[in-house]
């Protein structure tokens, strides 16, 4: 029986990866990343808006982010408070949610993540999944959304070292952050001659080290050209030899 549960709660994380989000079309925030001014009053916000045509419940928490061995690692912390914790969002209506930081910011960046998360209810989209041994399970594909909480001092600022190593006909590509704010690679995109790779974007925080493969791009002594957008929304062009 235990076995059977675990299977189906691995079924269910791969659905709403796979096609949670796009069903989480008729569902919008602004914005989409939440920045607190470490001098500041220590609140900010988001406006999460319904576009779809049916009512959702929703449930809010809040993770401490951090980055161990080049993975995003998630605690949970009472530094935050967030408000409202739950609500039901009309077709066509709007919510703010709140989030003020409890403890008193140092020198360095603070991170953490808003988790908004449905609440299944008999209208929820449904599939039916193989659980194993032949069994199937009905699954609701409520919608969940990850949002970035950026407490940052003024004086923070990011210091990436960027460094390349060839692993069969990949590149592997290394941010290490040995600065007190985050460094963000927004649409990156590495360009080795004639051929352009488009990559996810993501956040390097402060202290940590993030790895990027790139495929097939391992072409000895040659230049890759990254192109990506910065936390502060400049366009940095970066390039780097391939050893």
């Amino acid at each position: 029986m235990r076995q059977l549960a675990r299977t189906t709660w691995t079924c269910l994380v791969i659905l709403l990866t796979t096609l949670g989000f796009a069903g989480a079309q008729g569902f919008g925030f602004s914005p989409t990343v939440m920045n607190i001014n470490a001098a500041g009053n220590l609140a900010t916000q988001t406006t999460m808006v319904n576009a779809g045509r049916t009512p959702a419940r929703f449930t809010v928490i809040v993770r401490a982010w951090k980055m161990a061995g080049g993975r995003s690692v998630l605690e949970e912390t009472r530094d935050v408070v967030v408000n409202p914790a739950n609500f039901t969002l009309a077709p066509g209506a709007s919510q703010v949610i709140r989030v003020g930081l409890r403890k008193k910011p140092g020198a360095q960046e603070l991170t953490y993540r808003v988790f908004v998360q449905e609440v299944p209810s008999e209208g929820t989209a449904k599939t039916t999944a193989a659980v194993g041994e032949g069994l199937t399970a009905d699954l609701n594909l409520a919608v969940a959304f990850s949002l970035p909480v950026y407490v940052t001092p003024p004086t923070a600022k990011a210091a990436v070292t960027t460094t390349v190593k060839r692993d069969g006909a990949d590149v592997l590509v290394t941010f290490a952050n040995a600065g007190s704010k985050r460094a963000t690679y927004n649409n990156l995109t590495a360009l080795l001659g004639g051929t352009t790779r488009a990559l996810s974007s993501f956040a390097v925080l402060a202290g940590a080290d993030y790895t990027v493969r790139i495929p097939g791009l391992a072409r000895a002594g040659a230049t890759l050209t990254l192109t990506y957008r910065n936390a502060d929304g400049q366009d940095v062009r970066e390039t780097v030899t391939v050893p």
